[in-house]
């Protein structure tokens, strides 16, 4: 309808919706194509809140694939720009690029730079009522406790993940964080709650799953991501 009415700069940012559908979906390279194609619209200036949404998600996007340098440039550009001037909806975009860098230096295994900026992202998190993101949060210093071997710091932050999540409705973060929970109880010895934590994980994937269309490919994309595929296969 934008496109037929001449309203070409709308129509293309309003892809940037389907950019999140495709994120949450572990479809990273359809991400990456669509902030492609929307960047030369969103790159002037005047378009703040689009540009940071779509370094934003290229960035998130890059870090899942394994581009870690090139992810960090996108969070860097975002961070500078939010440094100094904030505008409608930065907070939010903020707390993405936070999660970016922290999951980007786990990836690349930085441990050192990756505790600092944990904690960060933590008490970003903590300062807004989003339980999808506190949540996250939680569950990436579970995993930094993990690759450092620290099981008690493993748990703590696992059960407050666990703990955060309790009571709402945030699927995108729950299957994440119980996936973690059972992988810290496992480390732990504790089979059971490792059991527990992998079937509330699995049961949130499948409720993701069966809200597409079996013929839909994005759902095929979603349930053969190796993230996804960890926790069904188990």
């Amino acid at each position: 309808m934008m496109e037929r009415n001449g309203d070409h700069y709308r129509a293309k940012t309003m892809q940037l919706f389907a950019a999140v559908a495709h994120l949450y979906a572990l479809d990273f390279r359809e991400v990456l194509a669509i902030c492609e194609s929307v960047w030369p619209t969103v790159a002037h200036p005047a378009r703040t809140i689009e540009r940071r949404f779509c370094l934003a998600f290229a960035g998130l996007a890059e870090t899942a694939l394994g581009s870690h340098a090139s992810a960090l440039e996108r969070f860097s550009r975002a961070r500078e720009e939010m440094d100094r001037y904030g505008v409608i909806f930065s907070w939010h975009v903020r707390m993405m690029v936070e999660q970016g860098v922290t999951d980007c230096l786990l990836a690349s295994g930085d441990l050192d730079r990756a505790r600092p900026q944990a904690e960060r992202f933590l008490e970003l998190t903590l300062a807004t009522a989003d339980r999808m993101f506190q949540a996250l949060a939680w569950e990436a210093n579970a995993r930094l406790a993990i690759a450092e071997s620290d099981r008690v710091r493993a748990n703590e932050c696992a059960a407050k993940a666990v703990a955060t999540i309790e009571g709402f409705e945030v699927p995108h973060a729950a299957w994440r964080v119980h996936a973690t929970a059972a992988e810290s109880a496992e480390r732990a010895g504790d089979g059971r709650a490792a059991q527990r934590f992998r079937e509330l994980s699995r049961a949130t994937i499948l409720q993701l799953a069966n809200s597409m269309p079996p013929e839909d490919p994005l759902r095929s994309t979603f349930l053969s991501a190796p993230a996804v595929r960890v926790v069904l296969d188990r």
